[in-house]
């Protein structure tokens, strides 16, 4: 994994155990409704229901504050983020604008298609909703192996930092039961768009894509997740 790769995934591969412990039971609490938006977080008892001291639990509730997850009010501490569709509409405006100039600066031929193939044979045996964070990771890890390829470094950073932002609302339509199969079908025409060649299919592919799960989002966000 590249090390732009890296900055865009889930924060939980590059933090101690603790912390990482930590991120994954908030995020579990928040996806399964027992955290709700506006909703305190509690230090103190997550320390005691993880055996944790409080430093791991505040660094894993910092990590959630920077991805958007949680906020933070001096005096009252920690509470959910209210998820909301408008916001989400925002950050992928930004990420079409952004990633089709990326995509269209790519020297297609230099792409390894067979790692593409091999990333999305893995996504295909991933069960999203058991293994989300793993899920995620494949995910990332297949597009950046084409955006990482742009010599615009500028926009590539404010990509990555727009995927780091809205990794969270992502995870919200994991438990659609038809977004696996759409997922790997629609990586399937952006791999067949590189081997020909064809940019604009390329780009045309992925704002499908990226559509998609746009839309899928924003119908999740408009309830309370359920397992």
């Amino acid at each position: 994994m590249t090390a732009s790769t890296g900055a865009a995934t889930a924060s939980a591969e590059n933090v101690s155990p603790g912390v990482g412990r930590c991120l994954q039971r908030i995020r579990r609490m928040i996806l399964d409704g027992e955290l709700l938006p506006g909703q305190k977080v509690h230090q103190a008892e997550l320390a005691a229901e993880l055996k944790l001291s409080r430093i791991p639990v505040r660094e894993a509730l910092s990590t959630l504050q920077a991805e958007g997850v949680l906020v933070y009010r001096p005096n009252s501490g920690f509470s959910v983020a209210r998820f909301n569709s408008d916001d989400l509409a925002e950050i992928y405006l930004l990420r079409r604008l952004m990633e089709t100039e990326l995509l269209r600066s790519i020297d297609l031929g230099s792409v390894d298609v067979d790692e593409l193939v091999a990333l999305n044979r893995r996504l295909a045996e991933t069960s999203p909703s058991e293994r989300t964070d793993e899920y995620q990771q494949i995910n990332v890890e297949f597009h950046f192996l084409l955006f990482d390829l742009s010599p615009l470094e500028f926009i590539r950073r404010e990509v990555q930092r727009l995927w780091y932002k809205s990794a969270f609302y992502r995870a919200l339509y994991l438990y659609e039961d038809d977004i696996p199969l759409h997922v790997v079908e629609d990586h399937e025409r952006i791999i067949a768009a590189v081997r020909a060649g064809d940019v604009e299919e390329l780009v045309r592919a992925s704002d499908d894509h990226r559509g998609t799960t746009a839309t899928a989002m924003a119908r999740r966000l408009g309830r309370r997740p359920t397992r």
